[in-house]
């Protein structure tokens, strides 16, 4: 299907300012909060860590919206990432290609540059009172196999404006584990619309996935949704097993394949084992035979020296 080309950019540009950059834990991914570019749902993530015996920047975008996506439809956005050089901008550094558009797909949601800059030079102007910002700039956003979608919000309990598809999944939830609800008590408006936002997120990827769709980068993308939602600190005790259990799918076919051997070479084995087994039981009858006819011959046999002689006395 041709790509529809978009009537308007609801954002072309977003800027991301990440504070207390220091404190950030290593090898730990970090987002910002949604926002639209195009009628898409988009968030950049960071992290800092080893690569290749390096330490680096990595930076990437994340679509909300492809992880719902059909087979065969697809968004295609041409962007460019960029740390900022606070005190000169011309000095900023950016990666990205206005001209090259990439796939976000529910197999393929987000893209990333893991060696955005090396972490040694990630410090002045690029560090202000410990704050680093970071921008995406959207140069097209169109559509395949699909129409744009919408992301209408309501009001859920009171609690904040959270994405309509969201709301069935998490009334559901609630009225099963009331202490979902607890959790949010005492806390900011802010951080339980990000908290519940998360939590749907990760119960729509479990309710648009199958089994057999939890592959190597399917497993990613849940890895890395349900960090997220464990920094919320709300009781996930009744959702862990099964997120643990989806997450144990990473190589499930050679897991299965895997028992399929050991299944066969149990069941070779067994058959050698039993073979054994009942030559053991012919020989154990052969033995038990071969003693009672020793036992009846020795009862009319006596045992002579053959070399005495016989005599006649």
């Amino acid at each position: 299907m041709k790509n529809k080309e978009p009537k308007d950019m609801t954002c072309k540009k977003m800027a991301w300012t990440v504070r207390n950059f220091s404190t950030l834990t290593f090898n730990i991914r970090y987002y910002s909060e949604v926002f639209t570019a195009n009628h898409c749902a988009w968030r950049l993530f960071i992290y800092r860590g080893e690569i290749d015996n390096d330490m680096s920047l990595t930076i990437g975008l994340e679509s909300a919206d492809a992880l719902s996506l059909p087979q065969g439809c697809n968004i295609w956005a041409a962007y460019k990432l960029t740390v900022v050089d606070q005190i000169s901008r011309k000095n900023s550094r950016t990666h990205g290609d206005a001209d090259k558009p990439y796939k976000f797909c529910a197999n393929s949601t987000w893209w990333n540059y893991r060696r955005f800059m090396p972490l040694s030079e990630l410090q002045k102007p690029y560090i202000q009172n410990d704050t680093c910002m970071i921008e995406v700039e959207f140069f097209s956003v169109t559509f395949e196999g699909f129409e744009p979608p919408s992301h209408p919000k309501d009001d859920f309990k009171d609690l904040g404006k959270i994405e309509k598809s969201f709301i069935p999944l998490l009334e559901e939830v609630c009225s099963w584990h009331p202490s979902l609800l607890d959790c949010t008590k005492n806390k900011s408006r802010r951080f339980t619309k990000w908290a519940l936002t998360t939590l749907g997120q990760v119960l729509q990827f479990l309710k648009n996935k199958k089994w057999k769709d939890m592959n190597e980068e399917a497993c990613e993308q849940l890895q890395h949704l349900w960090e997220e939602l464990e920094m919320s600190r709300v009781d996930l005790s009744w959702l862990e097993p099964l997120v643990k259990s989806a997450l144990n799918m990473k190589g499930y076919d050679e897991k299965i394949e895997k028992v399929k051997k050991l299944k066969q070479n149990l069941v070779v084995a067994e058959t050698e084992m039993n073979m054994i087994k009942e030559k053991l039981a012919h020989a154990e009858q052969n033995v038990e035979k071969t003693r009672k006819e020793l036992v009846n011959v020795e009862e009319d046999f006596e045992e002579k020296d053959l070399e005495a002689k016989i005599g006649y006395g």
